[in-house]
């Protein structure tokens, strides 16, 4: 069975998206990844943070994801980026998200980042507004500013962004289980779907 994505009006909306080209570097680092990679339900989430309807999805459904399904190895739990090309902070946010996640910080900055871009309703991000939240959550400030400004995990987004592109996604949040995208409208329907599919 292939499931369409519909989200919800307690989502606000599915954040749409084009075609995007960005330039690639020798850096590499394997997507942030949670739970177990041998579960019988493999979830893949893309995303934004600047989306509204991303930032709802973390509000809403992502703690429960990640605490109740994915750390306790229910499934395995990966997490894309894709920052959309209309969107000024996602890519910046994108960039230091997987900095943080190169100091083992991924879950604590996303979670920081997301909080902000709620504040911000559409205002800029600053560098020294994200270096607040690495500094927050006690990263190593010297790696991950070196991070930042070289844009070492560039190449990873990259391949998140082709990835998408060759998936034909339309929005953001699309979240997959074993390659088939989940349909659901509410957070309720969201975990019985899953429950489902993991039994």
């Amino acid at each position: 069975m292939i499931f369409a994505v519909v989200l919800s009006s307690f989502l606000l909306f599915s954040c749409a998206s084009k075609t995007v080209k960005v330039p690639t570097v020798s850096k590499n680092i394997e997507s942030p990844t949670f739970g177990d990679i041998n579960a019988k339900a493999q979830v893949m989430i893309f995303s934004d943070f600047e989306c509204p309807a991303c930032i709802n999805f973390e509000k809403i459904i992502w703690e429960k994801l990640l605490n109740e399904y994915a750390l306790t190895n229910k499934i395995g739990l990966t997490y894309k980026n894709f920052p959309l090309t209309f969107h000024p902070n996602a890519f910046g946010d994108a960039l230091a998200a997987m900095c943080a996640h190169a100091g083992w910080k991924y879950s604590e900055f996303a979670k920081a980042m997301y909080a902000l871009e709620d504040t911000k309703k559409w205002e800029k991000v600053t560098p020294q507004e994200r270096e607040k939240l690495a500094t927050d959550i006690s990263l190593n400030m010297a790696d991950f500013n070196k991070c930042v400004i070289e844009w070492h995990y560039i190449n990873k987004i990259n391949e998140d962004l082709a990835l998408w592109n060759k998936m034909q996604l339309v929005g953001t949040p699309s979240v997959y289980v074993n390659w088939k995208i989940l349909n659901f409208t509410s957070e309720q329907d969201f975990f019985t779907i899953l429950d489902q599919l993991i039994k």
